[in-house]
C-alpha cells in the first residue's frame, strides 16, 4: 500500500545542511491532488490550500485543508468547513469572478469516498471564508473535470472560465455575460474524445489573446488524428475560438505538465513538457522532459532532463528563479529510472540564451523525491526568496512521512545564502486610445528598465469600473500604499510578455487601470500611476436596469426577458433573426459567433456575444 509523502525529512544525516522544512502539524497524507497558494484572507501573506486522496483498499478518499499564514510562514487550518471538495486530481485555481476584489475559487476533480461537489465555484467573503457558489446562476453542469482555469478568452473585461474533464463534449469554456451570468459553449472541443486533459492558459503567439495548450490522452480519433499521446496548441481567433495550431517538433505526451516561461527574454512564452512517451509518441521513453524554445509562435526542442515520469497531471514541474540572479530555473520531479525511485531535481540556467542548466549537486538529495505530485512556488515567510510545496508519493524515504510541510530554505543547496529579489520597477508611457463607436479600448505600456537584462518578466495589468465598483481586470495585488506590488497570488502576470491589450465592447462607465511587471520568481514590481479612462454611456450599458437573461445550452439560444424584441446578427452584421419575445424563446442555431440584440419597450438595448 502506497503512502503519501508531503515532503519533510527534517534532516538529512548525509549533510551537514539543514534542509529546513517546516511541517504544518496535519495529519494527511493526499496524493494526485493540488497544492494553491494566494492570500485569500487579504491580510498581506500566502495562504495555502491542498487536496488530494488517499487510497485505501482501492477506495479514494479525499483528504486536504485550507492553512493560514500568520506572516512569518507559521500556519494554521481554518477550522471552518469548506466546500472546496475537489477529490482525486484536484485543480485549484483563483480568480475574481464575480469583481468584488476578493479571490475566488474554480475548483475540479474527479472525486472520492467522502466528496458532494467534485466540481464547484467557492465564494469569498473577503475574509478568506469559502462559500459554494449557485451553480444555476454560474451554468456549471460538469460533474467531474481534469483541469480548469480563467481567463478573459474574449477580450471584453469580462473574467471566463474553462473546465476539461475526460470523454465526449465535456470540455467547457464558460463566458461572463454582462448580468454576471455565464454562457457555456463546448463547440471548439466537441468532438475531442480525452482521457486526463491537462489544459493550461498562455498567449504564446503574443497577439493579446489567451490560448489554450492541452496535454493528454486523445480516444476515437477523427480525421488526421491518431489514438494515444496528445500535446496540441490551441489558437484563440479572438473572439473564443480555438482552432489547431501546427506545431510539428512537439513530441506528444500524455499524463503529466506544461508550464510556461521566458526562458531567454525574448518576449516569448517557452515550454516546458512533462509526461508520459511511448504509444504514438515519437520517442522510446516515459520520462523525459523537454524544454521548447518558443520563436514567434514556433515550438523547437533545446534541451532535455530525465528520467522524471510524474504520474499526475499539472504541477509535475515548477520555473521560477530559484536563486534570484535573473535567470529561469527549473525543479522537477517524478519517478526517476535510474535511480530506482522518487526524485526531486533543481536545474540552475547558467546561459539563458543557449538554454543551459545544470542540475545542482545537492538538490537531490535535499528536496524529497515524490511523484504522483504537484509543486508550487511563494515566499512563504516574506523573506523576499521563494519557497518550494510539494505533495505526493514518496517510497524511499521514510523519515516523517505522510505530512504536509513548505520548504523555506529560500537558497540553493550548495551555494549558500542568496540576496532577496529586487523589485521591478513600474511600466512607464500607459496610454489608453478609446474609440467609443465601438467601445474598444487600447493598453500599452513601457517595459521597466530594471528588467531589461532579466529573463521571465510577465505583465499584470489591473482595470476597474469605478462607476459600478467591479474589477475587469482584477490584478490580483495590492495597489498603492507601502505593500504597492505585493502579489495574492503566484504565477505569471495576467497578460503574460505582452505589453499591449484590446478590450472590446465594454460597458458604459469611469474606468481606472494600472499595470506592474511581474519578475521571473513571481515578485510583483510596483505598479506604475493609475490612469482613468471613460465609456460613454450608449449602447451596451451596464448601468441601466435591463439585464435580460441570454444563454447558450446544447446548441441553442436562449432569452429569458419580459415583452422585448430580439434580433440575432452574424458577424457580419447581417440581421439573421428578428422575433418578438413575450417571457421567453429559444431557437436552434448552426455552430458560429452571433451578437444578439434585446430592446425592450422602453427602447433600452441589451447586446452581447454568444458563441454556439
Amino acid at each position: 500500500m502506497r503512502k503519501i509523502t508531503l515532503g519533510l525529512l527534517s534532516l538529512f544525516l548525509t549533510l551537514t545542511l539543514s534542509a529546513q522544512y517546516v511541517d504544518f502539524d496535519v495529519a494527511i497524507d493526499p496524493q494526485q491532488g493540488d497544492v494553491a497558494v494566494a492570500d485569500i484572507d487579504n491580510d498581506g501573506d500566502m495562504d495555502v490550500i491542498f487536496y488530494g486522496t488517499d487510497v485505501q483498499n482501492n477506495i479514494f478518499s479525499m483528504k486536504g485543508a485550507i492553512m493560514l499564514n500568520d506572516g512569518n510562514g507559521t500556519f494554521t487550518q481554518q477550522t471552518s468547513e469548506s466546500p472546496v471538495t475537489p477529490g482525486r486530481f484536484a485543480k485549484i485555481k483563483f480568480g475574481d469572478i464575480d469583481g468584488d476584489g476578493d479571490l475566488d475559487i474554480l475548483f475540479v476533480g474527479v472525486g472520492a469516498s467522502n466528496v458532494t461537489n467534485s466540481v464547484g465555484i467557492a465564494l469569498n467573503d473577503g475574509a478568506g471564508n469559502y462559500t459554494l457558489a449557485d451553480l444555476s446562476h454560474y451554468s456549471v453542469d460538469q460533474t467531474s473535470a481534469i483541469s480548469c482555469g480563467f481567463a478573459d478568452f474574449d477580450n471584453n473585461g469580462l473574467l471566463d472560465f474553462y473546465i476539461f474533464g475526460n470523454g465526449v463534449e465535456n470540455c467547457a469554456i464558460y463566458f461572463q455575460q454582462l448580468n454576471g451570468s455565464f454562457t457555456k459553449t463546448i463547440s471548439s472541443f466537441s468532438y475531442y474524445d480525452f482521457t486526463d486533459p491537462e489544459a493550461s492558459v498562455v498567449d504564446f503567439n503574443n497577439d493579446g489573446y489567451p490560448d489554450i495548450f492541452i496535454n493528454g490522452w486523445l480516444n476515437n480519433p477523427q480525421g488526421t488524428d491518431v489514438e494515444g499521446r496528445f500535446s496540441v496548441t490551441f489558437v484563440n481567433d479572438q473572439f473564443g475560438n480555438f482552432t489547431r495550431y501546427a506545431q510539428p517538433n512537439i513530441i506528444q505526451k500524455s499524463y503529466g505538465t506544461a508550464s510556461w516561461g521566458d526562458f531567454n527574454g525574448d518576449g516569448w512564452m517557452d515550454l516546458v513538457l512533462q509526461g508520459d512517451g511511448w504509444v504514438n509518441s515519437g520517442e522510446n521513453s516515459d520520462g523525459i522532459v523537454r524544454v521548447y524554445k518558443n520563436t514567434n509562435g514556433t515550438l523547437t526542442p533545446q534541451t532535455t532532463f530525465s528520467f522524471f515520469r510524474q504520474l499526475n497531471t499539472g504541477g509535475g514541474n515548477v520555473i521560477a528563479d530559484w536563486n534570484n540572479d535573473g535567470l529561469l530555473d527549473i525543479i522537477v520531479g517524478g519517478w526517476n529510472d535510474t535511480k530506482g525511485r522518487q526524485a526531486t531535481s533543481l536545474y540552475l540556467c547558467s546561459n539563458a540564451s543557449t538554454f543551459t542548466f545544470a542540475e545542482n549537486a545537492l538538490s537531490d538529495t535535499y528536496f524529497p523525491g515524490v511523484s504522483e505530485h504537484t509543486y508550487e512556488i511563494a515566499d512563504l515567510d516574506n523573506n523576499g526568496k521563494v519557497d518550494l510545496l510539494l505533495m505526493g508519493f514518496n517510497g524511499d524515504q521514510t523519515n516523517q512521512v505522510g505530512k504536509y510541510q513548505k520548504n523555506i530554505c529560500g537558497y540553493c543547496p550548495s551555494s549558500g545564502v542568496t540576496n532577496a529579489y529586487s523589485k521591478p520597477s513600474a511600466p512607464t508611457s500607459l496610454t489608453a486610445n478609446v474609440d467609443d463607436a465601438n467601445k474598444m479600448v487600447t493598453f500599452t505600456w513601457t517595459a521597466p528598465t530594471s528588467e531589461s537584462s532579466k529573463m521571465g518578466t510577465t505583465y499584470n495589468i489591473g482595470i476597474k469600473n469605478t462607476t459600478t465598483g467591479k474589477w475587469l481586470y482584477n490584478p490580483m495585488a495590492i495597489v498603492g500604499g507601502t505593500n504597492d506590488g505585493k502579489r495574492k497570488v503566484t504565477g505569471l502576470g495576467n497578460v503574460f510578455c505582452n505589453k499591449k491589450l484590446e478590450l472590446y465592447d465594454l460597458p458604459g462607465g469611469i474606468y481606472e487601470w494600472t499595470v506592474q511587471a511581474i519578475n521571473g520568481a513571481s515578485f510583483g514590481g510596483s505598479f506604475a500611476p493609475t490612469k482613468t479612462f471613460t465609456i460613454a454611456t450608449t449602447g451596451i450599458d451596464e448601468l441601466n436596469s435591463f439585464n435580460p437573461t441570454v444563454y447558450t445550452q446544447d446548441g441553442n439560444l436562449h432569452v429569458k426577458a419580459d415583452n422585448v424584441i430580439v434580433k440575432i446578427f452574424n458577424l457580419s452584421g447581417v440581421n439573421i433573426l428578428k422575433t418578438n419575445v413575450v417571457s421567453e424563446f429559444s431557437t436552434k442555431l448552426q455552430n458560429g459567433l452571433y451578437i444578439v440584440e434585446v430592446i425592450n419597450s422602453s427602447s433600452q438595448s441589451f447586446k452581447t456575444k454568444i458563441v454556439i
